[in-house]
């Protein structure tokens, strides 16, 4: 038998769910940098919840499909076919780009990535379009612009621009805009 209070929680839930739907979906439709909410949920409940949410976007069919071409992608030293693959997920990549062996390109949300001309991704470097803390969940873009160079071991976090000509160094966490010409650790900034 299903008492009030729980039918009371599960209608909150619901309406939860829907505001972080809306909130999402204005995102997608926006410029905005990044959207994050609160995982309203238990912890034990929380990965499921974020699979109900985050459904209408990517279905569990296409993050299989493409991680395994994203993890094609990773092992193939050739950065031509890379690209190649990269795109038809639907990442931005423009002219002259350079993708170093063991990059990982997020293959959650492929389509919020932009890779601007004659950029160069160190080897092993990660861009990520989402992450999730221990109660809120986050989607993001990532912007390399015009001439950056991310070094090599270096992590993106959702969200994040690199500026035009703006060089990293290797083993950075980039966890905030990095203006353009910067040279060095974004936490130096």
């Amino acid at each position: 038998m299903i008492t009030f209070s729980q039918n009371l929680a599960d209608r909150r839930e619901q309406e939860a769910m829907q505001d972080v739907h809306q909130r999402i979906a204005k995102f997608f439709q926006s410029d905005e940098p990044y959207v994050e909410f609160t995982l309203d949920c238990s912890l034990e409940k929380r990965i499921d919840y974020i699979c109900r949410i985050l459904h209408p976007w990517l279905t569990e069919t296409r993050l299989i499909f493409n991680f395994c071409v994203a993890k094609i992608a990773e092992i193939i030293p050739t950065s031509s076919v890379k690209i190649a693959i990269y795109r038809a997920l639907g990442v931005k990549i423009g002219k002259g780009v350079y993708i170093s062996p063991d990059v990982i390109l997020d293959p959650h949300f492929p389509k919020l990535i932009t890779i601007e001309d004659y950029c160069v991704l160190g080897w092993g470097s990660k861009m990520f379009t989402h992450e999730m803390s221990v109660q809120k969940y986050r989607i993001g873009r990532v912007s390399i612009c015009n001439g950056a160079v991310v070094g090599a071991f270096s992590i993106i976090r959702a969200g994040v621009t690199i500026g035009e000509n703006a060089q990293t160094s290797m083993n950075s966490f980039i966890y905030k805009d990095v203006p353009a010409n910067h040279s060095g650790k974004p936490a130096t900034l």
